[in-house]
């Protein structure tokens, strides 16, 4: 029994010896280089559905100036079974998380998070509806 578990061994270390040495052989000589493209400056938010107004704001296709949010965009909602939450991005870049009834600014306040467009409050009476593609436009039927 002891040869027969020699002999197994044997057999084993052959098959591993075998294997081992008919992997591929990697340096790092052997890397693939990638070469540094230069890319196009493509703004991921799409502003380019705004234009300038004569006060320097943007406007919406709307006609309503992106000043009602302080020049804020909407970058993402968020549904949860008990909470639904915003991301608006600043126009330095840093990205904000806010909920349902809470102020974005003084007289700024979310009113309800859809999946593709949230309702804010302005001054607690007007209402605009903030959609993804950066449109802006009054709320009907408040």
């Amino acid at each position: 029994m002891n040869i027969i578990n020699k002999k197994n061994r044997i057999i084993f270390a052959i098959i591993l010896l075998l294997q081992l040495s008919f992997l591929p052989n990697v340096n790092a000589d052997d890397t693939q280089q990638i070469d540094d493209e230069e890319l196009p400056a493509i703004d991921p938010f799409g502003t380019g559905a705004t234009s300038q107004d004569a006060s320097g704001d943007t406007t919406t296709g709307f006609g309503v100036s992106s000043s009602v949010i302080n020049n804020m965009k909407l970058i993402g909602t968020i549904s949860g079974v008990h909470e639904k939450l915003v991301i608006l991005s600043m126009p330095d870049g840093r990205a904000l998380k806010f909920g349902e009834d809470e102020f974005i600014s003084n007289d700024i306040q979310i009113v309800e998070i859809y999946n593709d467009l949230i309702v804010i409050r302005v001054n607690s009476e007007e209402e605009f509806e903030v959609y993804m593609n950066n449109k802006i436009k009054p709320r009907e039927g408040n």
